[in-house]
């Protein structure tokens, strides 16, 4: 009897609607669409997409569904409530370095929500002089890599190192751009660890990644 009773509450608290030729409307008189719902949906079970289609609109204007990895529930993410984006390209222009380089530059990015990353490079000299060069440069092939690029956690947050290699130095203080990628930990489920392959003297090779660990 209690089930009874329950089915008739649910039936009369939830108005479902069809349109002639259109489609079905929970809480809606006019669906414009074959499943058109409005209010809150609930999904206990897994939700399936056959074909989402594309979105070419700014993220900023839009909601994302997510599955929160720590009780397996779906959630909404709101983009525009970040500090960034699932992934944000941005580019470091640090101007009148010391003729050393940047030992330690501070980028205040937490460690704990992002990963950061260091994809490329451009140094020039003061006022965007392209004629810089490093000492002992006409032995450079006993120094090589010339430059060492790295990101590095350190007290909670991203920190940016750009320096010669083997104590050299700029024969004058450097602009430097660095081209920096940050990718929110929360949307990146997996990482890889690291690939090791031995060329074994050869010009080429076949390397695989390794298939990653489904959540």
């Amino acid at each position: 009897m209690k089930k009874i009773l329950f089915l008739a509450v649910l039936f009369t608290s939830t108005a479902i609607y069809k349109s002639q030729g259109v489609g079905v409307g929970i809480g809606n008189t006019n669906p414009t669409q074959t499943l058109d719902v409005t209010g809150n949906t609930k999904v206990s079970g897994e939700l399936y997409f056959e074909n989402p289609g594309t979105f070419t609109g700014p993220s900023t204007n839009s909601y994302l569904i997510v599955r929160d990895n720590s009780d397996k529930a779906l959630k909404r993410y709101v983009p525009a409530t970040s500090d960034y984006s699932a992934i944000n390209s941005t580019v470091y222009h640090i101007t009148n370095i010391t003729p050393g380089g940047i030992a330690d530059f501070d980028t205040k990015i937490p460690t704990s929500k992002y990963y950061l990353i260091i994809g490329g490079f451009i140094v020039r000299g003061v006022d965007n002089n392209s004629n810089i060069r490093i000492t002992q440069d006409n032995i450079t092939k006993n120094y090589i890599p010339q430059y060492s690029a790295r990101s590095f956690e350190r007290n909670g947050t991203w920190h940016l190192k750009f320096v010669p290699n083997n104590n050299r130095v700029f024969h004058q203080n450097p602009e430097i751009r660095l081209s920096v990628s940050v990718y929110r930990k929360d949307m990146l489920t997996t990482v890889n660890p690291t690939i090791t392959f031995n060329m074994n003297g050869d010009a080429s090779g076949n390397g695989s990644a390794p298939t990653p660990a489904l959540p």
